[in-house]
């Protein structure tokens, strides 16, 4: 990860307000160059155009409703001024009647294009049958405006959702290792307290908000991505009981405790998630192969009279917790590594 993405990364919210800085100047600076009547409207357009997503794929994912919905508003407020002068009321309930089906179609699946339709009448046909020429202007400027503030926030220092959503899967990676290795380090001093992994549930909720943004930018990897978010979700199930179960409780915890180089294999992988973390940052990922997994080449115990069924269940429910968690970690290593070898090419 280069300099700059370091920068993006930590400042996403300096570069957005830069970027509506630029926008807005740019905007200020062709009203005043060309005079531009009712240019009050071009800047509220760039507030509503920029929105409050700072990233390419946000941008992208709203850019052709954006756009059709303001065509659509102002053609809709326009046609308003079709209706003769003398009949002033029954413009006011046509504007009211079209506004309110814009906002009713903001709760199905073109959303943004209906909201962005409603406020282009308001704004185009708000001001009365009266008041034709103003409508023309504002109309234009939305129009114009919107153009502006969309290549603005395409093309000015952008923040990539896919580089945020990865840094969060290092964040989750790293903390995963954390929480692994302190749940290896007090069951083999037999003074296991359980853990709490609410931050990791919160990282997973990061990436489940990014996930729309990342798969636009994407391309052909958008499958990959989605498939890395499900990983690290069935990861932290895994993770999340091993660390939350009372395993010194357990019937069968003599029978964990004394299983033959288990606490070096689980260690193992504990470093493995780290080791893939901090590959991300580099954006060189290694996979890896199930065979290089030392859990998953344990193999359980048992005496030859060993009857205790009761002991068994706890016993094998976390051998297979823990090699559940290194095949899955298999899994996220060789998905992540597809989606940077796509990105280097």
């Amino acid at each position: 990860m280069n300099k700059y993405q370091h920068f993006a990364l930590k400042n996403y919210r300096f570069l957005y307000v830069f970027r509506v800085f630029i926008a807005f100047s740019l905007i200020q600076l062709i009203i005043r160059l060309f005079d531009i009547p009712y240019g009050t409207w071009a800047l509220i357009t760039a507030v509503t155009v920029m929105g409050t997503i700072p990233f390419i794929g946000g941008v992208l994912s709203k850019a052709k409703q954006r756009i059709w919905g303001t065509v659509i508003g102002a053609l809709m407020g326009l046609s308003l001024y079709l209706i003769p002068a003398q009949y002033n009321w029954l413009h006011h309930l046509m504007f009211l009647a079209v506004t309110l089906a814009a906002m009713y179609c903001t709760q199905k699946k073109y959303a943004y294009a209906s909201l962005v339709v409603a406020i282009t009448i308001v704004v185009v046909a708000g001001g009365g049958p009266e008041d034709f020429d103003a409508a023309m202007w504002r109309t234009v400027n939305v129009l114009w405006a919107g153009i502006v503030s969309i290549l603005c926030s395409i093309y000015v220092f952008p923040s990539r959702a896919t580089d945020h959503f990865f840094d969060l899967v290092s964040q989750f990676l790293e903390k995963s290792g954390e929480y692994y290795h302190q749940h290896n380090q007090e069951l083999s001093m037999s003074t296991f307290n359980p853990l709490h992994t609410q931050e990791l549930a919160k990282l997973l909720d990061k990436q489940q908000d990014l996930l729309p943004h990342a798969l636009k930018e994407a391309g052909p990897n958008k499958q990959v991505i989605a498939n890395v978010l499900l990983i690290e979700k069935r990861i932290y199930t895994m993770i999340d009981t091993l660390v939350s179960t009372p395993w010194d409780t357990q019937k069968g915890q003599q029978k964990i405790s004394d299983m033959p180089c288990l606490t070096q294999a689980k260690e193992q992988l504990a470093r493995r998630f780290e080791r893939l973390s901090r590959q991300i940052e580099r954006k060189t990922i290694t996979p890896i192969h199930k065979d290089e997994i030392i859990i998953l080449h344990l193999l359980p115990q048992r005496g030859p009279h060993d009857q205790d069924d009761t002991s068994d269940i706890s016993y094998f429910g976390y051998l297979w917790l823990n090699r559940e968690l290194a095949r899955q970690f298999s899994k996220l290593s060789q998905s992540l590594c597809k989606v940077f070898q796509y990105q280097a090419s």
